[in-house]
């Protein structure tokens, strides 16, 4: 089985200076959109539709949308656990 992409950049692209910004990006945005850049991946965060977007910077075709509330566990849980 062929992990997803967002999974793909969590375990392998993903630092723990990426995964501060996004969570502290979350805390701060109750509503809206933000838009964040990284070297490897974009996130686009959509507080109103809660859904998040990660992006590949290099190929356009290579992009995963997910709840809001997932994106997020995730990115906290494997912070503190890896």
């Amino acid at each position: 089985m062929t992990e997803s992409y967002f999974i793909h950049i969590l375990k392998h692209e993903m630092t723990d200076y990426e995964r501060a910004e996004i969570l502290q990006a979350a805390r701060r945005r109750p509503s809206g959109r933000h838009y964040l850049t990284f070297n490897v991946f974009n996130v686009l965060m959509d507080f109103d539709s809660s859904t998040a977007t990660v992006e590949d910077e290099l190929d356009v075709d290579s992009a995963e949308s997910l709840p809001l509330d997932e994106f997020l566990s995730a990115v906290a849980a494997w912070g503190d656990s890896h």
